[in-house]
């Protein structure tokens, strides 16, 4: 059994050395592009991807505001789960590389939420898969540099695949006086459970009015009613992205947001904790009472070792035979092998060990002795 145990131990890690690509990836995040192993391989381990990856910004990037970033990734042959992830930074030198570094918010990523590593299903009908970020710029209104690395596995299980974009150079600009904007601290929701409408109030300065509308899949735009500079997006039915956007208007020049993303999901799992509390303690007790129930008993049973019924019938005849010296059987049988232990105890220099296997003729000796 400890054999079968141990070389099915040394085939599981054999067998987890034999792909450096995670198929299951490891799920959105804020990293550094070498992340030691911690994406879909470590990046001195991992082929050159035969994808393309090409990065698309908006043609006018203001200091302080909000702007779209898109990397398309086309050519991607990944892995039997299709998992394709994408890295936004603004370097190659593997660290300090994430947007924050160089002053960048990610607003909103592909799947709602803030992080630059972020993964997709890559579809099977289609040619190429885009990841699109909303992001602020940077206050400094200089030149900035964004590119983007892709990760994926192959379709037979083995090594990950790694490829990389060009470094693009963005001109961020200082906004036009008194151009209508939104509110420096304004966010935009990014997610939402399916079945729920969702009502928007922007805060805005220099802006006199707005409109808005919706689009979904990139499809036609769908005007919106505003309302006390507030409006509300249609419930989701399914699972998907919903992109809005507004047109500010105001005394000076006039601005139309990027599209922003609101990405609908399945309502997130619950967990009651003091449910989980009982259950966990519920477990310990069963656990600690199994333990118990098979643990032996500190009891001995003493019926295999109990022979004083015998004692009786041995002092009879010891005292027929032998007179007074019968006395040493008087005393209780012990549980140690061997003849009983006379009243004094073990004879001067004798070992326990010794009695048992001589003690029965030392007895005898004394017995025949007293006769004598």
């Amino acid at each position: 059994m400890r054999k079968t145990l141990i070389i099915a131990m040394v085939l599981l890690l054999l067998s987890s050395g034999i792909s450096t690509a995670n198929p299951g990836g490891e799920g959105d995040a804020l990293r550094s592009m070498e992340c030691g192993g911690s994406c879909h391989g470590d990046a001195g381990s991992s082929d050159i991807s035969p994808s393309t990856i090409s990065i698309i910004v908006d043609d006018e990037v203001w200091a302080g505001l909000f702007t779209t970033v898109s990397v398309v990734v086309e050519g991607v042959e990944p892995s039997s789960k299709r998992l394709v992830g994408v890295f936004l930074l603004t370097n190659e030198n593997g660290a300090k590389d994430t947007p924050a570094h160089e002053g960048w918010t990610i607003v909103s990523d592909a799947n709602g939420g803030t992080n630059n590593y972020v993964e997709l299903e890559y579809p099977r009908d289609a040619d190429s898969l885009t990841f699109t970020w909303i992001l602020r710029a940077p206050d400094a209104p200089i030149e900035h540099n964004l590119l983007a690395t892709v990760h994926h596995g192959s379709e037979d299980g083995g090594n990950a695949f790694q490829g990389q974009s060009e470094t693009i150079v963005i001109d961020v600009w200082t906004p036009p006086e008194n151009l209508a904007r939104l509110a420096a601290d304004w966010e935009p929701p990014a997610v939402r459970d399916i079945g729920e409408q969702t009502t928007i109030s922007l805060e805005t300065e220099d802006v006199t009015s707005f409109t808005a509308e919706y689009r979904i899949d990139g499809g036609e735009p769908v005007s919106l009613l505003v309302s006390d500079g507030s409006f509300t997006l249609p419930a989701a039915v399914n699972p998907g992205v919903v992109e809005w956007r507004a047109h500010l208007e105001g005394d000076g020049p006039d601005q139309t947001t990027v599209w922003f993303r609101i990405v609908a999901a399945e309502p997130a799992w619950e967990v009651d904790e003091t449910a989980l509390y009982l259950q966990a303690f519920a477990l310990l007790f069963l656990f600690a009472g199994l333990v118990v129930m098979q643990r032996p008993s500190n009891g001995v049973d003493m019926k295999s070792y109990d022979h004083t019924n015998q004692v009786p019938a041995m002092d009879t005849v010891a005292n027929s035979m032998y007179g007074g010296a019968a006395e040493i059987f008087t005393q209780p049988l012990q549980t140690h092998s061997g003849p009983p232990l006379p009243p004094s105890g073990l004879p001067a220099g004798w070992t326990m060990e010794q009695w048992q296997h001589y003690g029965q003729e030392h007895l005898d000796s004394i017995l025949r002795e007293g006769v004598q």
